[in-house]
């Protein structure tokens, strides 16, 4: 194998855009291939990858990447659409590849995509560390299908990783599962250094061997309305904790099987979590862990977490899933979740969809 940076993001594509405008690749095939197959570069808008297969990478599947702020605004990247693909067997020489890999880039559609079987994330969005000024913002990232990836060989990685500052960005609807990580960070969901207003909601997650959801440090990111199942560790973690609010969750259900809901101690500040109307079950044992010490010695159930001013109008309760054994969250008719206002998520569409559906 070759040795590469995070994302292998300084490895080209096979095909390389730069300065293009309203091009189409629909209902290709790009396969056996050494680096990343497309490679959207400066002043791409308007590029539509839709309907094609990409298996057998040495990299990833595609690439977007753009001027940085304080670049020439010429160069900027953005406006692009990469929808329906099927994307596997990739990383094979590069192994830190990702599926899609959205760098300076605005207002891009990454959606109804499969994307498995590589050993980084699936899709990464954002190139900025940290609070820096980024030109990512207003990217749409949804309804794809993403799982077996990592497979134990690296580690720090998310199904969806976020980097930086990114108004406008969404994560909604995406079905993301069986993440393994060799020593640390298997996370399903990943808002990384600085990630900031991002909105995460509506997405299934499931099986990972970190957390469902993690963010190393950022600012004002919603978690809302998903359901976050079996995160060997936890199901959420907020991990370099700062005196702002840094993550809200509302309407969540967290599933865990021994493993505590939150892996961190909040402690008093309220400014760093706020966290309500979440619904909290335990497969394994009648009271589940609501938080644990990083000393993995003090413990907190619910009565203890709300004596806190942690989610004061939140329950435990069975969430009722049909067929959670074969990965069925469908809710029953009079879940408890319902009550606390949870919608139910619809992910009939999820992955590609046939030709005569996709926009």
């Amino acid at each position: 194998f070759a040795a590469a940076g995070q994302a292998a993001a300084d490895v080209p594509g096979v095909i390389h855009l730069e300065y293009a405008r309203y091009c189409a690749f629909e209902d290709c095939t790009l396969r056996n291939l050494g680096w990343y197959g497309l490679f959207l570069a400066n002043g791409c808008h308007g590029i539509r990858v839709v309907g094609c297969e990409l298996r057998d990478l040495g990299a990833g599947g595609i690439k977007i990447n753009g001027t940085a702020a304080g670049e020439p605004e010429a160069g900027r990247t953005g406006w692009n659409r990469i929808a329906d693909n099927h994307i596997h067997q990739a990383g094979r020489i590069f192994h830190s590849a990702v599926g899609v890999l959205s760098m300076h880039a605005a207002g891009n559609v990454i959606a109804h995509n499969h994307i498995h079987d590589l050993f980084y994330s699936g899709i990464s969005c954002g190139w900025v560390w940290g609070y820096g000024p980024s030109v990512s913002h207003d990217n749409l990232i949804e309804k794809n299908h993403i799982h077996t990836i990592g497979q134990g060989l690296l580690s720090d990685m998310g199904g969806v990783y976020l980097l930086g500052v990114q108004p406008g960005t969404v994560v909604r609807g995406n079905l993301i599962h069986d993440v393994v990580k060799a020593h640390y960070g298997a996370w399903a969901l990943y808002t990384d250094e600085g990630s900031s207003h991002i909105i995460l909601e509506d997405n299934i997650c499931f099986r990972t061997n970190g957390h469902l959801f993690h963010q190393h440090y950022g600012r004002e990111n919603s978690v809302r309305n998903n359901i976050l199942v079996f995160g060997a560790e936890a199901a959420t973690a907020y991990s370099r904790i700062e005196p702002h609010v840094g993550v809200v969750y509302q309407r969540n259900i967290m599933v865990s099987a021994g493993s505590p809901m939150f892996a961190n101690p909040y402690g008093d500040d309220k400014r760093r979590i706020l966290s309500d109307t979440n619904l909290f079950w335990d497969t394994t044992r009648p009271t589940p862990i609501l938080n644990r010490g990083q000393d993995g010695k003090q413990e907190w159930d619910l009565a203890a977490w709300q004596a806190q001013g942690f989610d004061l109008n939140s329950r435990v309760a069975d969430p009722g899933f049909a067929d959670p054994a074969h990965a069925d969250f469908t809710l029953r008719p009079g879940s408890p979740a319902l009550a606390l206002g949870f919608r139910p998520i619809d992910l009939s569409d999820v992955g590609p969809r046939p030709a005569a559906q996709r926009e």
